[in-house]
C-alpha cells in the first residue's frame, strides 16, 4: 500500500522539515510513503526549500507552483500522488509532528478491518479527538470518483471540514484513536504566531475563514451530491 501526505506550506522549511523527519522516523516502511509539498513560487524561504529537498535521501517531491489557495494546491500535489500511484492520501500540515511509532501499520490494519473499497478516516491530533476530522485519510478510489481531493473553492480553510461532512453524509468516517500526529497549532500554545498564521487570519486578505464559512454554508448540495456518488460504489 503506498501511502501520499499532502502538504502545502509556505515560510516554513524548518516546520516543514520537522513533519517529514518525524513521518519517516516513526514508519516501519519508509518505501511506501512518499511526502509531496506544494510551495509558492514567490516564498521568500523558497531556498531553503530547495536546499532541504536536495539533501535528503528520502520519498519526498516539492512542487513549485504559482501562489494559490491551499484548497487549490491540495490538488495539485494530490493528482501528481495519484498519478505516481498512490493508494491512500493524507492531508498534512506543516504544524503537524508524527508521534506514534509504525503509524503506517496502524493504518493499514484499520483499512483492512474496516472493510471498504471507501472510507475517511483521521488520527488523534491532541486537539480535536474524534469530534472532527482535521486531516482527512482517503484512498485513491474516493479522489478519482470525486475529481478531486478538496474543493478548490475555499481560500484557506474548510477544506477538511468539507471531506470530513461529505464523510459523514456518505457514513464513511473512522476515527484511529491509538495514532497520535499531534498539531502543534498556535492556538494551544505549542507554537507562535508566524508570518503564514497570519497571512490568513489577520492580514490585508482579513480573516479567510469567515469568508470560507460562508462558501460551506452555500454549498450542502454539492456535498450530498458527493456523498451519494461515493455510497453508490458500496
Amino acid at each position: 500500500m503506498k501511502i501520499a501526505i499532502l502538504t502545502p506550506s509556505r515560510q516554513r522549511p524548518g516546520k516543514l522539515e520537522r513533519l517529514i523527519e518525524s513521518i519517516f522516523k516513526t514508519s516501519s516502511n519508509n518505501k511506501n510513503i512518499f511526502c509531496y509539498n506544494y510551495i509558492d513560487n514567490d516564498d521568500p524561504r523558497i531556498h531553503a526549500y530547495r536546499e532541504y529537498e536536495q539533501s535528503i535521501n528520502l520519498n519526498m517531491l516539492n512542487i513549485y507552483g504559482e501562489p494559490q489557495s491551499v484548497s487549490k494546491s491540495w490538488n495539485v500535489i494530490a493528482q501528481k500522488a495519484v498519478d505516481d500511484g498512490a493508494d491512500v492520501l493524507i492531508m498534512g500540515n506543516d504544524d503537524q509532528v508524527y508521534i506514534t511509532e509504525n503509524w503506517d501499520i496502524k493504518l493499514s490494519q484499520e483499512i483492512e478491518k474496516y472493510n471498504k473499497n471507501l472510507y475517511c478516516m483521521w488520527f488523534e491530533d491532541l486537539i480535536n479527538g474524534n469530534t472532527h476530522c482535521a486531516f482527512p485519510i482517503i484512498p485513491r478510489l474516493w479522489y478519482e470518483t470525486l475529481g478531486y481531493f478538496t474543493p478548490g473553492v475555499f481560500h484557506f480553510g474548510y477544506n477538511d471540514t468539507w471531506i470530513f461532512d461529505i464523510a459523514k453524509r456518505a457514513g464513511l468516517t473512522n476515527f484511529i484513536s491509538d495514532v497520535i500526529v499531534e498539531h502543534r497549532h498556535f492556538t494551544t500554545g505549542k507554537s507562535s504566531m508566524d508570518e503564514t498564521y497570519a497571512r490568513n487570519r489577520t492580514q490585508e486578505r482579513g480573516n479567510l475563514y469567515t469568508l470560507d464559512q460562508v462558501i460551506f454554508n452555500n454549498t450542502v448540495e454539492d456535498r450530498q451530491r458527493a456523498a451519494e456518488k461515493l455510497t453508490s460504489l458500496l
